[in-house]
């Protein structure tokens, strides 16, 4: 064999350098300090969850677009304004009412925007759209309305479409309001040690009580809605004139500020407790107040 000293010097060295490589990453590894365990989740989320912040902050640009198809309506009527009798105070009513919808459009894309900005799913978001989808459905409700007053002096056929649209409008949005508690249940406060011992004190405990709340608080709003159309089927009106179109409008434009305010508050965090998920009079409220509100506008419309 040749070169038997010179073999042997490299193998040995080979060695010496793969033991030495071997002591060094183990002294490596035994110095690096330990990955932090994973914090234990209290309840693993149901299947198929939904992130409502993701959902509000996707609906905003929508909402507020609404406001904006607002101004040109608001334009055309006073730029071209339908002839015939009562022209006037048929106008002034649905000018006042595109201008609520213009505004609660506006705040309620705001309210839901800052909704999507919240760093975690809290419970406490959930009755905050339900607040902001208020301001939404008097928004969405007014444009149908207004619509409908226009057409009862250029095209007085559509006023029964235009009826029946208002109302489904507005029962949609009951619906649409009562859906977040069917979503509140993949929500997590952040300051509860013991996750179930704070479900327990909260109204709704699982996802087939948040489905059952949602069908029940739908149920329930939808009532004003269906009672205000029955009556204008029913030819039972409310007396229309100029005080009754601006308490309509004015009422309109309280409850969009109280419901905007009511959702900017309750995205407050308390910061040493748990967040606080929707109560039953928050739900009922919410979706009574929008539905009574457009059964009180279907009552009023010409």
């Amino acid at each position: 064999m040749k070169h038997p000293k010179t073999i042997l010097t490299v193998v040995t060295a080979a060695g010496l350098i793969a033991l030495t490589t071997r002591t060094a990453a183990r002294r490596k590894a035994a110095a690096a300090p330990l990955p932090a365990p994973a914090p234990a989740v209290p309840q693993e989320r149901p299947e198929g969850h939904y992130d409502a912040r993701r959902g509000a902050a996707g609906y905003a640009p929508v909402v507020g677009t609404l406001g904006a198809l607002a101004v040109p309506a608001v334009i055309v009527v006073f730029t071209n304004p339908p002839k015939g009798p009562g022209a006037g105070q048929a106008i002034a009513f649905a000018a006042g009412l595109l201008v609520v919808a213009m505004i609660g459009s506006i705040v309620a894309a705001i309210a839901l925007a800052a909704i999507g900005a919240e760093s975690t799913l809290t419970p406490n978001l959930t009755p905050a759209i339900m607040y902001a989808a208020v301001a939404v459905v008097i928004a969405l409700v007014d444009i149908v309305a207004a619509f409908e007053i226009l057409a009862s002096l250029a095209l007085p056929q559509a006023r029964p479409i235009l009826l029946l649209i208002t109302a489904a409008v507005g029962s949609l949005g009951v619906f649409f309001t009562a859906l977040a508690l069917g979503d509140s249940p993949a929500t997590r406060p952040t300051h509860a040690p013991d996750h179930h011992t704070w479900k327990k004190t909260e109204w709704i405990t699982s996802q087939r009580h948040a489905n059952r709340a949602t069908l029940r608080v739908t149920a329930i709003g939808v009532l004003p809605v269906v009672t205000g159309i029955v009556c204008r089927l029913g030819a039972i009106r409310l007396p229309e004139g100029t005080a009754a179109a601006n308490t309509i409008i004015l009422t309109g434009l309280a409850l969009t500020v109280t419901a905007i305010v009511a959702s900017a508050l309750r995205t407050g965090h308390p910061g040493t407790g748990p967040s606080v998920g929707p109560r039953p009079w928050e739900a009922h409220a919410t979706t009574l107040v929008a539905s009574t509100y457009a059964a009180f506008l279907l009552l009023l419309l010409p």
